[in-house]
C-alpha cells in the first residue's frame, strides 16, 4: 500500500491490527501500515494513552524491570512514522484496537459489485460482460460491509464490472462511506448520471478510479466502443469539478505504451488528482490478446513519465511506473494476509487476479476464510496470484505475549 495520499492529512488515524504472528501499525486514512514488534505494540498503545515520553518509560521500567530513559525511547521510537505525532500531542483519541490472534482478518478489501459490464475490453483480467449465476444483491453487501466494519476494515474498494451496474449502487456508495474510512469506487467512466456525481462530492470520503486506456482511438478500440474515450474524458472533469477526487489508471500494452504522455496530458487538464500506469497482465481475456511487455516498451513509458512529471508534477500526482511494480512484492504482501477480494458470488480470494477461493462471505466465518491453515493452501496452490507465495512470516512476535501465547495458532 502506498503513503502517496500521507502528506494529505494532519492528523493520523492510528490503529494496531494484530495477527496470528504480530501487529501491524496503519494509518486508516492513508492507509499507510507497517509491522510491530510485540515491544513496539505495547510501547504504542502506552505513548498513545499518556502521551508522556517520560511516564511511558517510567511504566515500562515498572513492569518490565528494564531501564529505560525517555530519551532511549525517543531513540527506539524513532523509526516510526508517526512518532512525531505522539511526541507534539498531535493524537486526540486512543489508537484503535483490530484484528485477531487466531485468523487474518483484513484491513482493505475489494468488493466486486457485479461482473457485469458496459464494455467488453479486450485485456479485461475478470472477463467481466455477463453476471454470474448468483450475485449478492444490494441487501447482502450492505450486510457485509457493516461485518467488515466490525472486524476494523478502513478502506474498501467497489469494482465490478461495472460497478454502477448493480441495482442499489447509490445506497450500496452510502452505506460504504458511512462505515469506513476511505471508498474506492471503479469506473469505466460510462453513464455517470449528475445525482451520482452530486452524491459522492457530498458524501466526502469517495474517490473514482477511471481506466483511461490511450488517446481517442486506441482507447476506443481497446474498450470496444466508439466515443467511450470523449465520455470518460467528460466524467472525470466532472466528478472534478464536484471535489470528488479522481485516480486515472492506464493499462499498458503494445498497443497504448507510446501514447502515456498525450494521456497524462488530457487526464492533467480535465484535473484528475492521480495517475498511475500498470501493465496489462495475461489473465481473462488478456490471455489470447496480449502478450508481455519487452524492455524497449518498458523503458518508453518510463521516459514519458519523467518527461509528464516534470510537465504535470505541479498538479497531478503522476506514481511512478518502477515503485508501483515494485510495491506488489514487498517483504510483508498483503494478499489474503491483510486484504480480501470478494466476488460477486460472495467468494473470497486474496486478490482479483486468483480464483481459487478461501470460503464464502455468507456462508464461511470470518475465522474460517482467514484461518492460517487455508492461507497456507492457498499460498502453495495459487495459480495466478504471485504475491501470495512469496509471502514470508516470522516467528510470532505479539504484544502482552506472556498473556497472549497459550492457545495461538499461527502458519
Amino acid at each position: 500500500m502506498s503513503n502517496n495520499q500521507l502528506v494529505e492529512y494532519d492528523l493520523p488515524e492510528l490503529a494496531i491490527h494484530l495477527q496470528p504472528h504480530g501487529a501491524v501499525m496503519i494509518d486508516r486514512k492513508s492507509m499507510y501500515y507497517f509491522r510491530l514488534s510485540g515491544r513496539g505494540a505495547q510501547l504504542a498503545f502506552l505513548l498513545s494513552k499518556n502521551k508522556d515520553l517520560s511516564k511511558t518509560a517510567r511504566i515500562w521500567e515498572i513492569v518490565k524491570k528494564e531501564e529505560l530513559t525517555a530519551n532511549q525511547l525517543r531513540e527506539e521510537l524513532s523509526a516510526h512514522p508517526f512518532t512525531e505525532a505522539w511526541m507534539q500531542g498531535l493524537l486526540d483519541q486512543p489508537i484503535q484496537f483490530s484484528g485477531s490472534l487466531h485468523s487474518y482478518l483484513p484491513i482493505s478489501c475489494t468488493l466486486q459489485l457485479t461482473n457485469a459490464c458496459n464494455l467488453g475490453c479486450s485485456f479485461c483480467y475478470a472477463s467481466s460482460g455477463k453476471p454470474y449465476p448468483e450475485e449478492l444483491i444490494c441487501s447482502q453487501w450492505i450486510d457485509v460491509m457493516q461485518k467488515l466494519a466490525a472486524q476494523g476494515v478502513a478502506d474498501v474498494t467497489l469494482t465490478g464490472g461495472e460497478a454502477k451496474l448493480i441495482k442499489g449502487f447509490k445506497e450500496i456508495v452510502m452505506a460504504a462511506s458511512s462505515l469506513f474510512t476511505n471508498v474506492n469506487v471503479f469506473s469505466n467512466g460510462l453513464n455517470w448520471r449528475q445525482e451520482e456525481v452530486e452524491l459522492l462530492s457530498h458524501l466526502g470520503n469517495v474517490s473514482v478510479q477511471i481506466s483511461i486506456d490511450g488517446t481517442s482511438d486506441t482507447h476506443d478500440a481497446l474498450r470496444g466502443r466508439k466515443g467511450a474515450f470523449q465520455e470518460s474524458m467528460a466524467t472525470i472533469q466532472r466528478l472534478s469539478e464536484a471535489n470528488v477526487p479522481v485516480i486515472v489508471a492506464m493499462t499498458i500494452n503494445e498497443m497504448n505504451a507510446d501514447q502515456v504522455a498525450e494521456v497524462v496530458d488530457h487526464c492533467a487538464k480535465a484535473n484528475a488528482s492521480i495517475f498511475r500506469a500498470g501493465k496489462t497482465l495475461s489473465v481473462g481475456r488478456a490471455t489470447r490478446n496480449f502478450k508481455a511487455l519487452e524492455t524497449s516498451f518498458e523503458e518508453l513509458v518510463q521516459s514519458q513519465l519523467q518527461q509528464a512529471r516534470h510537465k504535470w508534477g505541479h498538479q497531478l500526482n503522476i506514481i511512478d511506473w518502477e515503485n508501483e511494480e515494485n510495491s506488489f512484492t514487498t517483504d510483508f504482501c498483503t494478499p489474503g494476509y491483510l486484504a480480501w477480494y470478494i466476488r460477486a458470488d460472495g467468494y473470497v480470494t486474496p486478490c482479483q487476479l486468483e480464483d481459487i477461493s478461501l470460503g464464502h462471505i455468507l456462508t464461511d466465518s470470518f475465522s474460517e476464510i482467514g484461518s492460517p491453515a487455508r492461507l497456507l493452501k492457498l499460498k502453495c496452490e495459487a495459480k495466478n496470484c504471485k504475491c501470495i507465495g512469496k509471502v514470508e512470516l516470522s516467528e510470532p512476535d505479539l504484544p502482552f505475549e506472556n498473556d497472549m501465547r497459550a492457545g495461538i495458532t499461527h502458519g
